[in-house]
This record gives structure tokens, C-alpha cells and sequence, in this order.
């Protein structure tokens, strides 16, 4: 079984595909990120609804230090400006040993830092 870590960008543009052997998972920053997009009550309960169908990746203590660790080898490449966010999914996507589903630049510096494959949507 492999896990897809989804990032925001992939989810809003509606591109993400699993095969049989794929589990696709989300985690909390994305989660909150997409909910941010939400325009009403309503809005924001249908997509709870929707994103209830994806298993949740545990962010914890363990995600914030391996973003850390992370965002200090980046900075001694000069490359430590990416987003915050996506920093988390790639932290998180180590720790539970997922591969991240994106449209996003930055996946492809953070995974010269940290053990994760980027799989462009």
C-alpha cells in the first residue's frame, strides 16, 4: 500500500488519481487550508463531508522538528523561502513514509532535504 499525501494545490485543481495499491491521505495544515477557501457554513461542511473520506496523516511534535531540521539545511542552501504549509506536508509526508501528490514548485526543493517523493499532478 502507498500513501498520497495530497497537497492543496493538487486537491483544488481536481488532478489527483490513486491506483489500486494507493491510499490517498490528507494532513492537518491541508485540511485547514482547504477549509480556509470555504465562502459559507454550508460551504465549509460539505467539504468537511468531502474531505472526510481521506485518511488523516498525524502531524505532532515530531512533524514540527523534522520541518525544522529541514528548514535549516535549507537555509544553509539559501533555498529556505517555501512555503510554510508545504514544508508540513513534506515533513509530515517523511515521518509516515508518503509520497506527495502536488502542483506546487517547492515539493521538488524540499525533497532534496527530506525523505519523500514528489508526484507532480
Amino acid at each position: 500500500m502507498r500513501l498520497l499525501l495530497i497537497d492543496k494545490s493538487a486537491y483544488v485543481r481536481g488532478v489527483v488519481q490513486a491506483g489500486d495499491e494507493d491510499e490517498l491521505c490528507l494532513c492537518a495544515i491541508t485540511r485547514l487550508e482547504l477549509l480556509y477557501s470555504a465562502r459559507s457554513i454550508t460551504d465549509y461542511r460539505a467539504l468537511e463531508d468531502d474531505l472526510a473520506q481521506f485518511r488523516d496523516l498525524r502531524m505532532d511534535a515530531e512533524t514540527f522538528a523534522i520541518a525544522l531540521g529541514a528548514h535549516r539545511e535549507l537555509a544553509a542552501r539559501g533555498q529556505h523561502r517555501v512555503a510554510l504549509p508545504d514544508l508540513l506536508v513534506a515533513a509530515c509526508a517523511q515521518q509516515h513514509a508518503a509520497d506527495v501528490v502536488h502542483v506546487d514548485r517547492h515539493y521538488e526543493t524540499l525533497a532534496g532535504v527530506l525523505a519523500f517523493t514528489p508526484l507532480r499532478a
